[in-house]
């Protein structure tokens, strides 16, 4: 997972310049059409940077699966009820921890989708501001959305980890 963890700073740089960047663009009135369509072009390639980080990051922790597979193997072949268990154990957090970041994929993408949906309107002149406000709004809520599903990822994290520190506890014991 050196992959994912090489990401994350990538990725909350790209998501500061994007966010910096959208700041700006509010900032701007309509006579300004030419500089805010640079900016919303700069920030829709910011966004797919990211997108691609994430793929990126996705890839590492799906790696994972394999780890996975090699548990279960350790389970059937392990004789001790005490061992199979931890195993298991450590089988489910693994697992959880995928779910989890599943969940993360899947809520960051949509982010991303309306953050697209965003800066689209932002350069649209036909563009209503109640509906450019209303979308603010549904970013935002989203956006919230991602931190939750991530404070749930970091807590299944956590969860590996401690699990981690009870199988190799029990293997020294030995």
């Amino acid at each position: 997972e050196a992959d994912y963890r090489d990401v994350q700073k990538e990725l909350a740089e790209t998501e500061s310049k994007e966010q910096a960047n959208f700041q700006k663009m509010m900032e701007l009135t309509k006579d300004q059409k030419e500089e805010l369509t640079t900016m919303v072009e700069d920030t829709a390639t910011l966004l797919e940077t990211r997108l691609t980080l994430v793929e990126k990051e996705a890839a590492s922790i799906n790696a994972t699966t394999e780890d996975i597979k090699k548990i279960n193997t350790l389970i059937s072949e392990t004789k001790e009820a005490s061992e199979k268990e931890t195993l298991k154990k450590m089988e489910t957090s693994l697992e959880e921890r995928i779910t989890a970041y599943e969940e993360v994929t899947t809520n960051y993408n949509e982010l991303a989708d309306l953050q697209q949906n965003l800066y689209n309107m932002l350069i649209d002149e036909s563009a209503d501001i109640t509906v450019i406000q209303a979308q603010v709004q549904d970013v935002n809520m989203h956006n919230e959305v991602v931190k939750k599903s991530v404070e749930k990822f970091n807590e299944a994290t956590a969860r590996v980890n401690e699990v981690k520190e009870e199988v190799f506890t029990s293997l020294q014991k030995e």
